[in-house]
């Protein structure tokens, strides 16, 4: 198999994963509480800053699809929140992981991050 093709299906596999992971793993008793205030934005920020990056390595979309996709994942997740108990949907929450892709998206197209992952997809 072409190292490409390879690189390319793990990549949609770790987005996969990390969707699965959020979904999932969100519905958790364990989940309520995991990250206390102030700190669950800044959790939001990484990890749709990392769906972004993801979403980049796997899949390299257009622009807008690049910023659309992971902002639909996190408003996604906050409506999810609403029906699980002892979790809620909070606008900050969606507002934090939109910062996250945005910031992930300014430094894959402002620096050498997007140089890596063109390298590391080959």
């Amino acid at each position: 198999m072409n190292h490409i093709i390879l690189i390319r299906r793990l990549g949609i596999l770790a987005c996969l994963a990390f969707v699965a992971g959020l979904f999932i793993g969100g519905a958790q008793p364990v989940a309520v509480g995991l990250f206390p205030e102030p700190w669950d934005k800044l959790a939001h920020i990484v990890a749709f800053g990392t769906l972004t990056v993801l979403l980049e390595f796997a899949l390299r979309p257009r622009a807008w699809l690049l910023l659309a996709l992971p902002m639909l994942v996190s408003a996604l997740d906050e409506f999810h929140q609403i029906y699980l108990p002892g979790r809620s949907a909070e606008f900050a929450d969606w507002l934090a992981g939109a910062v996250g892709v945005v910031i992930a998206f300014l430094l894959l197209r402002r620096t050498r991050l997007r140089a890596l992952v063109t390298l590391l997809r080959g």
